[in-house]
């Protein structure tokens, strides 16, 4: 398991031909799947447009670099399909709150944690307002999500031990 903001920084490098197609800027969250749809690279000095490579050309995401299939598969900022409606971590997401289906403020996300195929899988929090194992851990299971609206998140307070 790693967190989103690790991601940041990392070079991506094509398998193919080991070029250095450049640097992860953010990470791009699917509302919908929870998963990594697309990470966003930095743009070159010349270059003001982002280049955004979607999770299917990703090969890996490694402990060093991403690996990816081809850097000639990769489109512009403006043609990853329905790149609006998908959540920037570092711009959207972090410092959003998090609180139970009974209105018990759990705490402020800090990061998305994410699994070696780009899955969802829990909550980093930066401020925990709980206590218990959620206040232990700072971590908040991505299966306790009961819904992910523009500014909070909603979690069960059972799945997280909280009665």
């Amino acid at each position: 398991m790693i967190k989103s903001r690790d991601l940041i920084g990392r070079l991506i490098v094509t398998v193919t031909h080991g070029e250095i197609v450049g640097k992860v800027k953010d990470v791009l969250i699917d509302p919908d799947r929870f998963e990594i749809a697309a990470l966003v690279l930095q743009g070159k000095m010349l270059r003001r447009e982002s280049l955004v490579i979607p999770r299917s050309v990703v090969h890996v995401f490694g402990e060093d670099v991403v690996l990816v299939k081809s850097n000639e598969t990769m489109p512009r900022d403006d043609t990853l399909q329905n790149v609006a409606s998908l959540i920037a971590v570092s711009g959207q997401m972090k410092g959003r709150q998090i609180a139970t289906e009974k209105g018990v403020r759990v705490g402020i996300l800090n990061d998305v944690l994410v699994d070696e195929a780009g899955k969802v899988v829990g909550y980093d929090l930066s401020k925990v307002f709980v206590t218990g194992e959620v206040a232990e851990s700072k971590q908040v299971p991505f299966q306790a999500t009961r819904s992910v609206g523009p500014d909070l998140i909603i979690v069960d307070s059972e799945a997280i031990g909280l009665k």
